[in-house]
C-alpha cells in the first residue's frame, strides 16, 4: 500500500479543525474532518454526522489553487477504521492512475 493509516495523523489532530496534506508522486491529497470545525467550537448537531473526507487532485498546485472540478473526494467514517479505509482508498487511486500521476510529477511546476 502506498499510503497507510499510520501515515495519516491521529484522529485527535482532526479534532482541532486541521487538515492533513500529503502527496505521492504527482498526486496530492488532503484529509480533514467534515465539518472542519474544532471540537471546542462544534455544536452537538455538527458532531452527530462527523466524517473524514479525502480530496485527491493532480499537482503541482495546492488545494486552494486547484479548480474543484479537477478534484475527487470521498467520505469515510470518523473512526480508526474509517481512517484505514481512507488510506486504502488513497493508495487505490494512486495505483489505478499511476501512469497519470507519474506523468503529472514529470511535468512539474511548468506543467
Amino acid at each position: 500500500m502506498v499510503v497507510e493509516s499510520k501515515d495519516l495523523y491521529l484522529l485527535e489532530h482532526y479534532g482541532y479543525g486541521e487538515a492533513f496534506y500529503g502527496s505521492v508522486g504527482g498526486m496530492r491529497y488532503r484529509v480533514n474532518r467534515n465539518p472542519m470545525v474544532p471540537d471546542r467550537a462544534a455544536s452537538k448537531e455538527e458532531m452527530q454526522d462527523v466524517t473524514l473526507i479525502v480530496y485527491i487532485w493532480p499537482g503541482p498546485k495546492n488545494f486552494a489553487k486547484t479548480p474543484k472540478e479537477e478534484m475527487i473526494s470521498k467520505e469515510f467514517a470518523y473512526s480508526d477504521e474509517g481512517k484505514e479505509e481512507a488510506a486504502a482508498w488513497i493508495s487505490a487511486q494512486y495505483e489505478e492512475r499511476k501512469a497519470f500521476w507519474e506523468e503529472t510529477a514529470a511535468k512539474g511546476i511548468l506543467g
